[in-house]
């Protein structure tokens, strides 16, 4: 299918490359992520795309399949059936069934899902929002089934009035012919001559057993009898015109069903074109999923895509190996199109070769690569490996003819298409091997050169030591080697790149315990040319890790730095959080007691209104003016810090502002070990930390000190722990106690108490019953002995 996700792009590789690469494998695993059969079909078929567009557009599809995935619980695609086959019935004409109806109800419900699901996002998800745009919906059609079939494929009832009114007379029939049935069953003359007293169809036709020894005295025409032949199943003649018009009943039934199920079919018949276009939609968006569950899977990330031969993978892993995984970067293509791979056997350099060509095919595929987000692949128009031992015994080929007859391939097809030899990537394992070593060599060499000209991005993996050399006479190429541990003898599977590899055969040698006199025997024979270019690739080697390891330093040095910015910045973010929400709250707390008062102000017009009298307009302005002063308070709380730093070199006698009071004060002393000032506010002394001060503007700075308000802190200087409401009337004293109460919150009192007398206990139960009801009181209770006793009330404030 071509469109924005084009699954059936042309390929760009020949089979033998895509199955060298295992590239079929990874198709089996992602047919294996599909829902649908419509999915894994469209996997299995699934080929790199050769046009740097197309690949673009597929790998955004992915994206955006993931981040539905991670974002939204992914693509809706459950509920999706293969009906390319009764659709195709249908449409010649064919009645379908209830079953494939059903499911065919139940695809065009998801297609409907799907697309809603998509257009409703379409601004995060534009290519798969184009894709739903070919999805047709069938709301008619998908009604109509569903209201004639139910789930387990019955035709309902309410299929067609027909219907119902042809099952509404057969349920009557037949219960008027059980009911025959049961009174000739308690009729004695009958009842005698049947084996049990039951009523047993026998087809379409209702009968009862009857003995055999009765069965030519029984009125009745006999449909069946028992294995044994003890007992005879006769319909009795009575019920046989009954019986008739249930079977009428019953076949006009089926014609019915039947036409309902034509008029259904006809109606699949009609859509199969939107249906079959639906279909690939649906398959593609199962594929899309399926994409998406793999990246995840994989920890893919979607590459960087270029036309210029340019690869650039970073932390590059082989899909398909188990267990752990050593990344790789190599870059490939540009300056550098030819890289030549040296190192020991199992040390890595096929595995290198196929990570380079799986990740290629995989995102020209479409695929989501396991690198590093920032990787770049390019779009090649020609990819070519020979990979492994593929011996021919049909064309009695050995090892050597076989890759030779292989390499001969490719390079007909470059020569085939010139124009894009700059833009082919081609693959060697042991390029040369398996022959005489001295021709092999002069026939890798002239190999890579050939590719080298032509412009092809190319790898080949040898153990050849003269092509090591090569990088260093031909502008293009380089070296690479898997690393390999000594101390070990194993490879770390790390790919260093410009630094070719060693065979390390003396020194596995000599760890192995081989003879030491055999080892020098052994390094006498290399020649001395050898043994110099050897020498040379060991100081490279040995200046190149030196050069590796300062640069993880420093990635590690960045790397910590980066973390401990980010850490800092998070830091004085939440310090500004901290600052917003006080000032939030402050502020809540000012409008809560500006209700309050309100509403008290409420309370005592009406008692002034009530009572009017001297005394209680003078209590009446004296609780106005508290609430005002605490008013005042918490609205200095609630304003923000007015502009300026933190003090750095605070001098005796200097004016400041204390930040969470908004007070003005004085500094009395230096900040101490601890970062803290002794200021004069008011008539209190504070240590208060120096970022809780500020400068004072010059004008403001000359001012006298504001005392502290009657409110917050300054209310611990005056106020008592103990309220004394005797000789007041029950509501002047609650007027009281809510004063009060208010003005212990503020000063922070976690515990006071309220003196009313014993008297009657009118006092004590009203004082009682305004506690119960007051937001600022925890709890309560009677005073003991030594408090006063039942003239005193103990109150546990609400901590803030």
């Amino acid at each position: 299918m071509r469109g924005p996700l084009g699954e059936r792009g042309r390929p760009s590789v020949t089979p033998r490359t895509l199955r060298v690469l295992e590239f079929s494998t990874i198709r089996d695993r992602l047919a294996a992520l599909c829902e649908s059969a419509l999915g894994r079909e469209a996997a299995r078929a699934l080929e790199p795309s050769t046009a740097l567009d197309e690949v673009r557009l597929r790998q955004q599809a992915t994206s955006e399949a993931r981040w539905l995935a991670e974002t939204a619980g992914g693509l809706p695609v459950g509920g999706i059936h293969d009906i390319r086959d009764p659709v195709h019935r249908a449409s010649i004409g064919g009645i379908l069934s209830a079953q494939p109806l059903l499911d065919i109800r139940d695809t065009a419900a998801a297609a409907r899902a799907l697309k809603g699901f998509v257009t409703a996002r379409r601004e995060a998800v534009p290519v798969l929002a184009d894709l739903a745009g070919s999805v047709v919906v069938f709301p008619d059609l998908e009604e109509a089934i569903g209201e004639a079939i139910g789930p387990e494929g019955e035709v309902l009832d309410g299929a067609s009035p027909e219907l119902a009114r042809i099952r509404r007379d057969r349920r009557t029939a037949e219960a008027r012919l059980r009911d025959r049935l049961d009174e000739l069953l308690r009729t004695p003359a009958i009842a005698r001559m049947l084996r049990e007293a039951l009523i047993t169809p026998r087809g379409d036709r209702y009968t009862v057993p009857v003995r055999s020894e009765f069965r030519h005295q029984f009125p009745g025409i006999a449909h069946d009898q028992s294995s044994s032949g003890g007992t005879v199943f006769m319909e009795p003649l009575a019920v046989v015109p009954l019986g008739n018009r249930v079977r009428e009943l019953a076949a006009a039934e089926r014609d019915e069903v039947v036409r309902i199920l034509a008029a259904l079919s006809g109606a699949v018949g009609a859509a199969a074109g939107d249906l079959a276009i639906t279909l690939q939609g649906l398959g593609a968006f199962d594929l899309a999923a399926a994409k998406a569950r793999l990246s995840l899977e994989m920890e893919g990330s979607s590459p960087r895509l270029n036309a210029g031969g340019a690869l650039d993978l970073r932390g590059a892993r082989h899909p398909l190996l188990s267990g752990t995984v050593v990344p790789i970067d190599v870059r490939l293509g540009g300056e550098r199109r030819t890289l030549i791979i040296t190192g020991p056997n199992t040390g890595g350099k096929t595995v290198t070769l196929k990570t380079l060509g799986l990740l290629t095919l995989m995102a020209q595929a479409g695929l989501h690569v396991p690198a590093a987000p920032e990787s770049e692949v390019a779009v090649f128009p020609q990819l070519y490996a020979d990979i492994g031992d593929e011996q021919s015994i049909e064309q009695n080929l050995s090892t050597f003819s076989s890759h030779l007859a292989a390499i001969v391939e490719i390079l007909r097809a470059l020569a085939d298409h010139p124009l894009d030899g700059s833009r082919a990537l081609v693959l060697l394992d042991e390029v040369g091997a398996g022959t005489d070593p001295t021709e092999g060599v002069a026939l890798a060499r002239a190999l890579i050169d050939a590719l080298h000209n032509v412009g092809a991005c190319t790898a080949v993996t040898t153990h050849y030591n003269e092509l090591k050399a090569m990088p260093y006479t031909h502008p293009g190429m380089e070296n690479a080697s898997v690393e390999f541990d000594e101390a070990t003898l194993r490879p770390t599977f790390r790919l260093l790149v410009g630094t070719p590899g060693r065979s390390h055969a003396f020194a596995i040698a000599e760890r192995l315990g081989l003879d030491p006199r055999i080892v020098a025997q052994a390094r006498s024979a290399v020649s001395r040319q050898d043994a110099d270019l050897a020498g040379v690739f060991q100081s490279v080697a040995a200046e190149r890790d030196a050069l590796l390891r300062e640069r993880e330093a420093l990635a590690r040095e960045r790397a910590d730095c980066g973390r401990l910015r980010a850490e800092l910045e998070a830091a004085a973010r939440r310090l500004e959080e901290d600052r917003r929400q006080f000032f939030e709250r402050a502020q809540a707390e000012v409008r809560s007691l500006v209700r309050r008062g309100r509403q008290e102000l409420d309370a005592l017009l009406a008692d002034i209104r009530a009572r009017p009298s001297q005394d209680t307009a003078q209590r009446t302005r004296l609780h106005l003016r508290d609430l005002a002063d605490a008013s005042d308070a918490y609205a200095a709380q609630g304003r923000p810090a007015p502009p300026g730093l933190p003090p750095e070199d605070l001098r005796t006698g200097e004016r400041v502002l204390v930040v969470s009071l908004g007070q003005r004060g004085i500094v009395h002393a230096a900040p101490d070990s601890h970062g803290e000032v002794l200021v004069q506010a008011g008539p209190l002394a504070l240590r208060v930390p120096v970022s809780d001060l500020r400068r004072l503007p010059p004008g403001e700075a000359d001012a006298p000190p504001e005392p502290l308000p009657a409110a917050g802190l300054g209310k611990a200087v005056t106020l008592s722990a103990t309220l004394d409401v005797r000789g007041l009337r029950a509501e002047e004293a609650l007027l009281e106690l809510d004063k009060y109460l208010d003005d212990a919150t503020l000063a922070g009192f976690n515990r006071v108490t309220v003196i009313h007398g014993k008297g009657t206990g009118a006092l004590r139960q009203a004082v009682a019953a305004h506690l119960s009801r007051h937001p600022e009181v925890a709890a309560f209770r009677l005073g003991a002995e030594s408090e006063g006793g039942s003239g005193a009330t103990i109150v546990d404030l609400r901590r803030p």
